[in-house]
């Protein structure tokens, strides 16, 4: 990748990245020699520069009553970029401590039902979004084989872990044809906060459901390898009634 490429990687437009390529070869630039060293209009020098100074790249100066454009050094741009990142990193912080209200806000804004669509690596957002949901139990049924291939079993550890860090329980019915021999995302287990029960011999369930506050998550096997969450209060209501009936017709684990 040539130098202008990388430096358009950063945020900076074409023109911007040769205005700023020119103040850094020639040390000290007039605005109308960038102009005519680059062929550009008047009007597109001075906004471009004006937008490379707000970035910490230039510097402007006076000098025998005339104004010059300089390039600050090249390790500049690092210093601006850690500046940004630490904004972003703030930004994000704030985000996530407001994440179970503003959950709770798009959870509870609509009576009408809704529906999305995951595919692929998408289906993780799935369980990402229980763990910042406002929740202290989810329910599951499924065969935890094919939990596994569709996200991963390093994956599911890691958010096994992570949900009895925020103390969310669990109830899990399970398929036993499909079953791990893992005994971390399998068994009864207080550490994790899981109950697990064994559904009856003739259940079969080729899909993961997750019931989670009102919505209801569907996740397919990888042979079609996709996913969708509906949220509806009423749903949601009848889905966990039908788990209440196959977990007292299920056997202990």
């Amino acid at each position: 990748m040539d130098i202008e490429k990388q430096l358009e990687s950063l945020g900076l437009k074409p023109q911007e990245t040769k205005i700023y390529l020119e103040c850094l070869e020639k040390g000290e630039s007039k605005l109308a020699q960038i102009c005519r060293d680059l062929k550009i209009p008047r009007s597109t020098a001075k906004y471009s520069l004006e937008k490379l100074q707000r970035q910490g790249l230039l510097n402007i100066v006076q000098k025998n009553k005339s104004q010059l454009y300089v390039a600050l050094p090249p390790k500049h741009i690092i210093s601006t970029l850690k500046s940004q990142k630490e904004k972003i990193d703030e930004q994000i912080e704030t985000i996530q401590n407001s994440l179970p209200q503003l959950n709770h806000i798009y959870s509870s804004s609509s009576h009408e039902p809704r529906v999305r669509y995951f595919k692929d690596k998408e289906i993780r957002n799935i369980y990402e979004e229980i763990l910042d949901s406002p929740i202290d139990e989810t329910l599951f049924i499924g065969e935890m084989d094919k939990t596994a291939e569709v996200i991963g079993l390093n994956y599911l550890k890691s958010w096994m872990k992570r949900r009895s860090e925020l103390r969310i329980k669990t109830r899990a019915i399970r398929v036993e044809k499909g079953e791990l021999k893992d005994s971390m995302v399998n068994s009864d287990s207080k550490k994790y906060l899981r109950s697990v029960r064994l559904a009856p011999a003739n259940f079969e369930s080729p899909n993961h459901i997750i019931i989670y506050g009102n919505n209801v998550a569907t996740i397919s096997t990888t042979k079609e390898n996709f996913g969708f969450v509906i949220t509806s209060n009423e749903y949601a209501i009848t889905m966990k009634n039908l788990f209440k009936e196959v977990w007292r017709n299920s056997s202990p684990f």
